[in-house]
């Protein structure tokens, strides 16, 4: 009868672990579709109107304050400046020690318009990286 009830547990453990990863995975492509969506506005395959919605769909499906940087960048290389701060406040805010989270900032602080702000951002990123950040 133990036999039969560790083979339960077991068993339920797995179906668990099964469905902690299906659900992880399907993270993982919501992440790549909003990634996908906001290189088709930088490629012009999409139009920059989208660049709000694709900041939401990225910093609801991605954790990795890295693709929120790259999103952010990318979304300047269009100018939606709105859609990028958006990212790049998001991964500040995840992440306050993350190089890229600021030198994104800094760059969408610049393209604002805000050179103090800019200038603050881009001090951070290079107190929290001194070697790989440049003086230029």
């Amino acid at each position: 009868m133990r036999g039969l009830a560790v083979r339960a547990v077991l068993v339920i453990c797995a179906a668990a672990l099964v469905f902690a990863g299906v659900r992880r995975h399907q993270g993982h492509d919501a992440c790549n579709g909003a990634r996908d969506a906001a290189f088709a506005i930088v490629v012009k395959k999409a139009p920059a109107t989208d660049a709000p919605a694709v900041a939401r769909r990225i910093s609801a499906d991605c954790r990795d304050v890295g693709v929120l940087a790259e999103g952010a960048v990318a979304l300047l290389r269009v100018n939606q400046v709105g859609a990028a701060g958006t990212l790049a406040t998001t991964a500040v805010r995840r992440a306050p020690d993350a190089r890229n989270s600021w030198l994104a900032l800094s760059l969408v602080r610049g393209k604002a318009g805000d050179a103090a702000g800019a200038q603050r951002a881009l001090a951070r990123a290079r107190q929290l990286d001194p070697v790989g950040v440049s003086r230029r």
